[in-house]
């Protein structure tokens, strides 16, 4: 969060929903959420693959959209989403990132979030 806006969003926030003010270190809460939301929605798109190939005897009718962050080739970040026609569930997602805060450009580290490269992606899957 933001350290000025996101802190007092939060303290408001809490306020209204009659909770306990925030704790001050968010880093730590953060990756414990974010953990949570991965394995959340991993579960949530596997169950969907098997409802929506369940309904339709194996057969899987699909719908593929992707979208950018900003217009034309500037943005650095955008997406890729695949939703069943049939149950309108979400089946998979995959990010797609061109910005690299590796202090080598030419070396990335292990967990550099870059994935890709003008049209050619890096490491990225899409499993149907």
């Amino acid at each position: 969060m933001h350290k000025s806006k996101g802190a007092e969003s939060a303290r408001m926030f809490c306020g209204i929903m009659n909770l306990p003010p925030p704790p001050t270190k968010f880093s730590k809460y953060n990756h414990i959420l974010l953990q949570a939301t991965i394995e959340t929605c991993e579960h949530s798109m596997a169950e969907a693959v098997r409802e929506a190939v369940d309904e339709n005897d194996g057969k899987r009718d699909l719908a593929v959209d992707g979208s950018w962050q900003k217009r034309g080739f500037s943005s650095k970040n955008g997406l890729v989403t695949v939703t069943s026609v049939d149950t309108g569930k979400v089946i998979d997602v995959e990010v797609f990132s061109k910005h690299c805060i590796c202090p080598n450009k030419t070396k990335h580290l292990q967990n550099c979030k870059r994935n890709f490269e003008g049209y050619r992606m890096k490491g990225s899957k899409l499993n149907y």
